[in-house]
């Protein structure tokens, strides 16, 4: 009788692993992005909530890839506080700078550059928390 019981016991028990299993094992498992999706490069800088977007492309439109984006910021009290950020574009000329602070002393600016090629964008803030830049290198 203790032999039956037991086995009853071992069973239910396999039977609750499995089940428990199949339900928790798909989501610990990465799923794949569709084809296409590219995850946009992100640097984040922690010195404050703002954030800003670049689309880099050449004069034909196509993205360009690891295009370098930089920005030096001077903040709060006196200016003791320096941020210096660089990403890379992704294969469509996409990147994103996150946590960039909400007010700078004096003016900062975005330099994109790729190869020989560069162009300066402001960045202020105060006028565009959030700013999107669609930037064309290589115009003639």
């Amino acid at each position: 009788m203790r032999t039956s019981h037991g086995m009853w016991l071992a069973g239910w028990l396999a039977g609750l692993l499995i089940v428990s299993i199949s339900t928790f094992a798909p989501s610990s498992f990465p799923v794949p992005q569709a084809q296409g999706a590219a995850e946009v490069p992100v640097v984040k800088g922690g010195a404050g909530s703002c954030t800003a977007d670049f689309t880099v492309r050449d004069s034909s439109g196509k993205g360009i890839y690891d295009a370098k984006i930089r920005i030096q910021i001077r903040y709060r009290f006196m200016a003791f506080h320096r941020l210096d950020a660089t990403v890379g574009t992704n294969y469509e000329g996409k990147a994103r700078i996150e946590g960039l602070p909400e007010r700078i002393k004096g003016t900062a600016e975005f330099k994109v550059s790729h190869g020989d090629q560069s162009e300066s964008l402001p960045y202020d803030p105060v006028a565009d928390c959030h700013p999107r830049h669609e930037v064309i290198l290589g115009q003639k």
